[in-house]
């Protein structure tokens, strides 16, 4: 079973991107059990493939001593917020839907995939064509 969610984990590492994200802030308390899972997903997102994919996402962490829930706080480059309440979710829970909702919003989703044809790989060079 542990292999599986590693396999399923490096998958999702592979495709994550944060091109869409602005700023995501992840908050928890350290002492609790159920904030081990927001510790590693945190430190999956800092990889730097991943960090690479919008060098202007800020990452930012609220540790407090109170027994708060753990939950991240996600705002994207359009003005809308997300909030995961990830007390009772897995590492790999959530990075899948993390990813579910950036993928969503990437600018490069919509748009459509470039059109080569023979024409436009062809440049002229100006003139009346060949001389005989």
């Amino acid at each position: 079973m542990a292999f599986a969610i590693r396999k399923a984990t490096t998958y999702l590492v592979k495709r994550m991107h944060l091109r869409p994200v602005k700023k995501v802030k992840f908050t928890f308390d350290p002492y609790m059990k159920t904030a081990s899972s927001i510790r590693e997903a945190a430190s999956t997102l800092h990889f730097p493939d991943i960090l690479e994919t919008n060098l202007g996402t800020v990452l930012t962490f609220d540790i407090k001593s109170d027994r708060t829930e753990p939950q991240i706080d996600v705002e994207f480059n359009d003005g809308h917020k997300l909030v995961f309440k990830t007390g009772n979710l897995t590492q790999l829970e959530i990075l899948d839907y993390f990813f579910e909702y950036v993928d969503e919003k990437d600018p490069k989703k919509l748009e459509g995939p470039e059109l080569v044809t023979k024409s436009s790989k062809v440049t002229f060079k100006g003139g009346k064509g060949k001389k005989k």
